[in-house]
């Protein structure tokens, strides 16, 4: 790394790349940070069995570049992840990023420096940068994190966190394998795996409204439509509540008869993806009477697949309804409860007490295993930025900031951090939003908003108090009215965040996709309300 550049962008993800790419369209010298030893973020770090989109792969892919559309032809509607780490390769050395991506380079640290109002960053390996800008591609869901449990480091077989799979195959022929966890990517690896074990043990939490992904190979005649409508299709994507190609039926689930709104339910579900989710009635989200209605349409699926009723009801939630948590795509996850190999533990009625040398340890029963799995989530949003330390104005670090929560600026930027951005971060719709959308909205603004102060005589920007208050009660507000406002259990509010302190924190802004394009346009075009230019 030379000594100085304008922009620092750290993360090689979906978000990192596109804003590199920006950048450097905009004649900005920048440099691109990466703690992997490879390109693709989310899609290089989640390389277990099963990992895929639950997105259709044609609406995730970059907008930017009509030859993209036509050189790089999906395989399968929703495909898996070392397709995905290809394309984000393909992206990369296509367009030449390569050459400004610094890969194996951790950051540590990121500090202000008020003398000359640039950034240090410190690798973990002791080199340093300075930049004007610092912009975090760190994603919201990159840090994971193990359980709490008694003894989770004395395991003596196999442990492996989901989110840090190694690149080496691992052999399950005839290995008693225990999974930790129950959403979307315990649904994947515990549907991928079950075939190889010789016992599958699942270790289940709280259970997910899980609907078929239907996948399937895109044939010659579907990729021939799909290259030629592949702006059409990211562009009606941009206008449907969260970014999918499923769009909410304009009516309400009371406008319509119970007998029609069941065939309804029926025909989304056989669509797959997120279409029974975003392709619903418009009350999907504020009408619990109608996502109970759907829960229990997706009750009796389970009951008709799983042969075994106290399994069958131990796979069904109990604790929300559908609609409430991003439900896992599925093949065939519920068949797998009925192979004689495969046991689920239900740790709401025997809690996991301790792990041991030899496995896991319920107040039920000890369970001995070779492979240890854990599909147990991030420390959602906020986690990445603060595993690094980030000290701004007067040293003001953003842990101490964020003591009682995140609070920030349009989800962009943060009061005290001057010229520092986020693309990802807490208050931003990405959790309700298909990701490339909203991290291509996210990284045109930042550089817009670079080039307007370099083009109006300005060197910083940094978010107004005032202003990060009142968007900050925004995002509390803006949960209000749904569903989710109630829930005790969700990653939405910080569940698995420790610096919340137990504490409820929405740590979203719960508007809709076009409101949120709209919302940054128009802060962009009256020369940046809310934010403190010099």
């Amino acid at each position: 790394m030379k000594e100085s550049y304008e922009v620092i962008v750290i993360g090689a993800g979906v978000s990192g790349l596109y804003t590199l790419y920006r950048l450097r369209e905009r004649g900005f010298s920048v440099r691109l940070l990466e703690a992997g030893t490879g390109i693709g973020g989310t899609w290089y770090w989640n390389r277990y069995p099963g990992a895929r989109f639950d997105s259709e792969s044609y609406t995730y892919q970059y907008s930017f570049s009509e030859d993209l559309y036509k050189e790089w032809q999906w395989s399968e509607h929703f495909a898996a992840q070392p397709e995905i780490e290809r394309y984000m390769n393909f992206v990369a050395d296509k367009f030449d990023l390569r050459k400004d991506i610094e890969l194996n380079t951790r950051v540590a640290s990121i500090h202000f420096d008020s003398t000359d109002r640039s950034w240090e960053i410190t690798a973990e390996d002791g080199r340093k940068v300075r930049a004007q800008f610092v912009v975090a591609a760190t994603g919201l869901l990159s840090a994971p994190q193990l359980p709490d449990y008694r003894g989770v480091n004395d395991f003596a077989g196999l442990t492996i966190h989901s989110a840090r799979w190694p690149k080496q195959k691992i052999d399950f022929r005839g290995k008693r394998v225990g999974v930790v966890g129950s959403g979307p990517t315990a649904v994947q690896i515990i549907q991928t795996i079950a075939p190889d074990v010789g016992q599958l043990t699942v270790f289940q939490r709280t259970a997910n409204w899980c609907t078929p992904l239907r996948n399937r190979p895109i044939d010659a005649a579907e990729q021939e439509g799909l290259t030629a409508r592949a702006a059409e299709i990211i562009q009606e994507c941009r206008e449907t509540f969260a970014g999918f190609m499923h769009n909410l039926d304009p009516r309400a689930s009371t406008e319509v008869s119970k007998e029609e709104r069941l065939a309804n339910y029926q025909k989304l579900y056989d669509q797959g993806g997120f279409a029974l989710w975003f392709g619903n009635y418009n009350d999907m989200l504020t009408n619990k009477a109608f996502a109970d209605e759907v829960s229990e349409f997706l009750a009796e699926k389970i009951r008709q697949r799983v042969k075994d009723p106290a399994t069958a009801e131990k796979l069904i939630p109990k604790n929300h309804p559908y609609g409430t948590k991003r439900p896992p795509g599925e093949k065939n996850f519920y068949e797998i409860f009925n192979q004689d190999n495969v046991e689920l533990v239900d740790l709401r009625a025997t809690p996991i007490e301790q792990i041991t040398a030899s496995g896991v340890e319920t107040t039920e029963s000890s369970h001995d295993l070779d492979i240890l799995i854990y599909a147990t989530g991030f420390q959602s949003l906020t986690g990445a930025l603060l595993r690094i330390d980030i000290r701004g104005e007067n040293g003001l670090t953003l842990q101490e900031k964020w003591s009682d929560g995140p609070r920030t600026q349009m989800g962009i930027q943060f009061a005290g951090f001057p010229n520092f951005f986020a693309t990802q971060g807490p208050h931003h719709p990405a959790a309700f939003c298909n990701n490339t959308r909203c991290a291509e909205t996210a990284g045109d603004w930042i550089t817009n908003c670079i080039s307007y102060l370099r083009d109006n005589g300005y060197t910083s920007i940094e978010a107004d108090p005032a202003a990060e208050d009142a968007w900050t009660k925004l995002c509390y507000d803006s949960v209000k009215g749904l569903i989710i406002e109630n829930m005790q259990d969700s990653w939405f509010f910080g569940n698995n965040n420790p610096e919340l302190k137990g504490e409820r924190r929405f740590l979203l802004w719960a508007g809709s996709v076009p409101e949120f394009h709209q919302l940054y346009a128009d802060v962009a075009a009256r020369g940046y309300p809310g934010f403190e230019l010099r």
